[in-house]
């Protein structure tokens, strides 16, 4: 795989070219004397870069410097200190040398080739390698400055230096076949100007360059007679290793595992810092050292790296390795085809970049770069996929699907082709009235109250910020609307906003449980329906598409929701685009929910996008804590949280922080006496949310021991709708799962033919009387929606749990039976969407990915509460940057309401 380094200084890029890059020591299977290094990229070859690398030259670069001349080609800057706002002292770094990107083999193909002896395979390494720079290569940016985007220059230099030795682990040398590829912050751009590099774009390429490494390197091997199967973590590995060697020969991984456990660290920083945290000291063995310690480590595991060669090499021998041309043009189809779906699952424009990366996961070995690059090309001519205009500050081309833009024009096109086409519920003078009559609803809601009842569109919508008494407003609109004959039903994309709108009166279900419903007969009836779907910025393009298309001709619909707030998992944001479209949107926009008037100011700016502004107000009133040591910030959230448990919730963007801060609020409450003493071990049920509808249909995506829940049965396989199984065994390249039913039968199956299914993992985890705990999926035999909070009143020796939810119903079910539940002090900011508390506690960690750490999350998680809100972070300048990013779906279509969509796509 491709890591890519934080900024390397200028002395500390010339440290390591002398004492690591270059040294033999790093090489003991190699022991050729010193190691030089080679030249690569477009810009190297231009400045006449060829051979090994100097030292002089590798300085020179690291310094911004013409290699030849040492003429300064980029500004350098010195490193200096000064104090930011809060008086921190902050040292700056001095001129950025480049970063090393490093290409490490999986454990079993350093094996192979190092212990094994089979110098091809290094070779396999080195043009995978290079393949992958060279492709790496064309997303190079140069900066500009100011607030000018970047420019896309597709050069840069690097220098390479292979290693086969990982860094010693009580003293133990293992073999590690890897490559350090520097890439020095220069590239060119067109009018021959030499700038400095922007990185980001080079960060976004490493999953891309990834798959680009393992594929070449693995279809290289397959030519070589290896048998390649998917490694613990997805990679490429050659079959013949147990896995028990693999660890052994792993000593270094092992350690950086360990140390993030025992910090509670995660994420590829902390695993940067874990790998130096770790590391030993530099010490210097002895080639006959190194090479007894190999010899005796495999001769422990039975010589597993000679027989793997041995085997590979009577393969060669013994069959034809070719592939027909017809079945590699049918493998890359189909790849593509699983890359597409999987993508535009979830977002409807797609960088080129993803759709490659997927491709060539797919058909790992089996398939090329070049081969897939091809492919996508004649896909583009034949007008599958269709180039969206690139951002001036994206490298890599972005697609959309004719598919995507028809929903999204047809999306638009029924909302105002229903524009006037009804008579209003209620006339305007009507509608004025009947909202005076409710004497307890602010002038916002009655505003709304009338704009709905008076309109003669067939599609309109609310826009209402969060906590300005919804579910009292559709109340009030409901009766109106059944008053006047119609028919009131209600969806919502997730269970507990059906039941939210089933507290405002409506009958009401999820909307895929509808869309899953057959088409409602026409039955010659002018029966009159009022559909509500509430949370509707929640919904796909999809869902919505669908959900229209099944209007009858008397229908009506009130999309309720808040653009503000977060997106759906799926592809499109339909709501946000009707209202750009024109849809008729009465705005609820007068909050109730805050009781503190400096905290409801705050909401109000949140609401209005102006995150920072909210933050400075936030933090003058006492409300930001900057912890930067991250256990301290969680014992503090915890601390704090079990003070005053009741009427309080953590808010967290991430399931990994969740899950620590659910654990040390518990210890915290144990500790002090408001946790039950006994613990009970249950197995509960962690849904896969890694795997798309894409990934259900392919065996390899599965484990041994997932749970599979099947929303629709199969009378051929003996499975009923609503069962679950365990997988047992795994057959990728048959692609045939093995499970076990829950009658304890076995039943085998291609899971291409049942959709439907939802997996899960099977997690253990402590409960105790008094713990909070929260729903994880929707059940009706309970009467409990996803995410419904409760506490646990007590515990039989059965399982069976009696908890209080919410609102002080009762729920009697049994853990071994129901296992979606979970810890539920903290809860991610996705799940708090909906919630009221008093008090709400914000762990704000800059250091997770930056999509779950946005201005959606800064409002969701503050509105939350009406009294008090906290925030704790690690970085309150950072904090700062990351809440005023706009994190949102992509749509193919861009609405301009003065100009037909089609128009707007030159269709017309």
């Amino acid at each position: 795989m491709l890591t890519i380094s934080k900024p390397l200084s200028a002395s500390q890029a010339q440290s390591y070219h002398k004492k690591e890059f270059t040294s033999r020591e790093q090489n003991y299977w190699s022991q050729r004397g010193e190691m030089r290094g080679e030249w690569q990229g477009r810009l190297a070859e231009q400045l006449g870069l060829r051979g090994p690398v100097s030292e002089e030259d590798f300085a020179r670069l690291s310094q911004g410097q013409q290699p030849q001349t040492g003429e300064q080609l980029v500004r350098q800057r010195a490193s200096y200190q000064y104090n930011d706002a809060d008086g921190k002292s902050i040292r700056t770094m001095e001129h950025r040398a480049g970063w090393d990107a490093t290409f490490s083999a999986p454990k079993s193909v350093s094996l192979t080739a190092l212990v094994g002896g089979d110098y091809r395979v290094r070779e396999a390494h080195r043009e995978a390698v290079t393949a992958a720079l060279h492709e790496l290569e064309r997303y190079t940016q140069a900066r500009i400055g100011g607030n000018h985007p970047p420019e896309t220059t597709g050069k840069f230099i690097a220098a390479k230096f292979e290693h086969d030795t990982a860094r010693p682990v009580d003293g133990y040398v293992a073999p590690q076949l890897h490559t350090h590829a520097v890439l020095f912050n220069l590239t060119e751009r067109d009018n021959g100007e030499t700038r400095a590099i922007q990185p980001q774009s080079l960060f976004a390429s490493q999953q891309f360059a990834t798959a680009i490494y393992q594929s070449e390197l693995t279809y290289r091997l397959r030519q070589l007679g290896y048998e390649i199967t998917a490694g613990r973590s997805g990679a490429p590995e050659i079959k013949g290793y147990t896995q028990e060697y693999l660890d052994a020969s792993s000593p270094r991984s092992q350690q950086i595992l360990e140390y993030l456990e025992r910090t509670g660290k995660n994420g590829k920083e902390a695993a940067e810092i874990a790998a130096h945290s770790t590391r030993d000291r530099k010490e210097i063995h002895s080639t006959a050292e190194v090479m007894a310690a190999h010899r005796k480590l495999a001769a422990e595991f039975g010589h597993q790296a000679e027989a793997v060669v041995r085997a590979a090499q009577d393969r060669v021998r013994q069959q034809e390795q070719s592939v027909s041309a017809n079945r590699s043009q049918e493998r890359v189809r189909e790849s593509l085809t699983f890359a597409r779906d999987r993508n535009f699952e979830r977002e409807a424009v797609v960088d080129e970049r993803l759709l490659v990366r997927d491709t060539l996961r797919r058909g790992m070995g089996e398939i090329t770069y070049s081969q897939v690059r091809a492919h996508l090309e004649s896909h583009l001519s034949a007008g599958e996929f269709q180039t969206m205009e690139r951002r001036q500050s994206s490298p890599a081309r972005r697609f959309t699907t004719a598919r995507t833009i028809r929903e999204e024009q047809e999306i638009v096109s029924r909302m105002r082709a229903g524009k006037n086409e009804l008579a209003p519920v209620l006339s305007q003078q009507q509608a004025v009235t009947f909202a005076a009559q409710h004497s307890h609803l602010n002038q916002a809601q009655r505003r709304v109250i009338e704009d709905v009842l008076n309109s003669p569109d067939r599609i309109q919508g609310i826009q209402g910020v969060a906590g300005a008494g919804k579910t009292t407003t559709l109340s009030v609109i409901r009766q109106a609307i059944e008053a006047q004959g119609y028919s009131v039903e209600g969806f919502a994309p997730t269970s507990r906003a059906a039941k939210q709108l089933r507290e405002a009166g409506v009958e009401a279900t999820t909307l895929q449980s509808f869309l899953v419903r057959s088409a409602q007969p026409n039955d010659g009836t002018a029966q009159r329906r009022f559909y509500f779907v509430d949370e509707s910025s929640l919904a796909s393009t999809r869902q919505m598409h669908d959900f229209l298309d099944r209007l009858g001709p008397q229908d009506r619909v009130l999309l309720i929701g808040d653009t503000r707030q977060h997106q759906g998992v799926e592809a499109g944001r339909p709501f946000e685009q009707l209202q750009q479209a024109g849809m008729h949107t009465a705005k609820l926009d007068e909050i109730v929910r805050q009781k503190d008037p400096a905290l409801k100011s705050a909401v109000e700016l949140l609401a209005r996008g102006r995150s920072t502004a909210a933050l400075i107000e936030l933090r003058q009133q006492g409300r930001v804590q900057e912890i930067p040591d991250r256990q301290e910030r969680i014992r503090s959230v915890a601390r704090m949280y079990a003070a005053a448990p009741e009427n309080t919730l953590i808010v967290s963007p991430d399931n990994a922080s969740r899950r620590e801060l659910n654990l040390a609020v518990r210890q915290e409450l144990r500790t002090i006496g408001k946790l039950g003493h006994d613990d009970h071990s249950f197995r509960v049920l962690v849904q896969r949310q890694d795997m798309t509808g894409a990934d259900r249909a392919w065996a390899n995506h599965y484990e041994i021991g997932d749970v599979v829940r099947y929303a629709r049965g199969s009378a051929a396989l003996g499975i009923e709708a609503g069962s679950y199984s365990t997988i047992v065994a795994v057959n990728p390249s048959a692609n045939l799962l093995t499970v076990e039913k829950q009658s304890g039968e076995l039943a085998t199956y291609d899971p291409r033919r049942l959709s439907g299914v939802s997996v899960y993992r099977e997690v253990v985890h402590e409960f105790s009387v008094g713990d909070r705990i929260q729903f994880t999926a929707p059940d009706k035999s309970l009467g409990v929606a996803n995410r419904d909070l409760a506490v646990i009143e007590s515990i039989m020796p059965d399982g069976r749990i009696t908890a209080q939810l919410d609102g002080n119903r009762r729920v009697e079910f049994n853990a071994t039976e129901h296992r979606h539940f979970d810890h539920g002090y903290a809860v991610t900011s996705h799940s708090s969407q909906g919630l009221t508390s008093e008090r709400v506690l914000i762990h704000a960690d800059t250091s997770v990915h930056p999509d779950l750490l946005s201005s959606r999350f800064g409002y969701v998680a503050v509105s939350r509460a009406s009294h008090e809100a906290m925030i704790f972070t690690n970085d309150l300048s950072r904090l700062a940057q990351q809440l005023g990013t706009e994190v949102t779906k992509t749509t193919a279509v861009e609405i301009n309401q003065s100009v037909s969509i089609g128009q707007g796509l030159g269709m017309d």
